[in-house]
């Protein structure tokens, strides 16, 4: 047993360093290509076209293609937790956090993973790992933002978070299928509950924050 777990081992294939700029570039190509194109429309030598590489040179860095799409979410995910860790340390507003949630570039980006996470575990873990950090890392934005202004919220920061997500990303996927019924309505409502945010004194009732207009 032992030598076969040894056999196993041994033949297992030897990858590219995770520092190499071949490999940095291999994933900026296929990054560029998800966003302008789709996951489906991803392809290995049009990867190496746009990194200005043979396209078996993938294949010396990760051991599938869906290995490199997993690199491309995992770097995206860092770099969306970095800065949301930047807006918990740094008490960003409840529309700075909206604006996140809202960005069309990132829930495009999210929404092809979602897509390839069908047919994909490790895609699909990444997820909800990602998903679950940013959730509780707005949260505490949020939770820190309304002690600081001393507001009593209604709802709690990580339903205000959930809320956030869910409403940012309705609206950037009818957008790109061209409905936009009462989405006006929406972001007016939105501006108007998040202007009451910024607006109301310590102590002040809440009771407000949530009417309609």
């Amino acid at each position: 047993m032992a030598a076969k777990r040894e056999r196993t081992q041994s033949s297992k294939k030897l990858l590219g360093a995770a520092s190499s700029e071949t490999r940095t570039a291999l994933i900026d190509a296929a990054e560029k290509l998800m966003r302008e194109e789709g996951y489906a429309a991803v392809s290995s030598r049009r990867i190496a076209a746009v990194a200005g590489l043979k396209h078996q040179v993938i294949y010396y860095y990760f051991d599938t293609l869906d290995d490199l799409f997993l690199a491309v979410f995992r770097r995206g995910a860092e770099a969306g937790l970095v800065a949301l860790q930047q807006a918990v340390e740094t008490g960003q507003s409840l529309r700075e956090i909206w604006a996140i949630n809202s960005d069309p570039r990132g829930n495009r980006f999210i929404r092809e993973f979602i897509a390839l996470a069908s047919h994909n575990e490790a895609i699909r873990a990444e997820i909800a790992r990602f998903g679950t950090e940013t959730r509780r890392l707005q949260a505490e934005a949020i939770d820190r933002h309304l002690k600081r202004r001393g507001i009593e919220s209604p709802i709690s920061p990580m339903l205000i978070s959930f809320l956030m997500a869910a409403i940012g990303r309705l609206l950037v996927n009818e957008e790109s299928l061209g409905v936009d019924l009462v989405h006006d309505e929406v972001n007016q409502l939105l501006e108007t509950i998040l202007r009451r945010f910024d607006e109301i004194e310590p102590g002040q009732s809440t009771d407000r924050l949530f009417q309609t207009p």
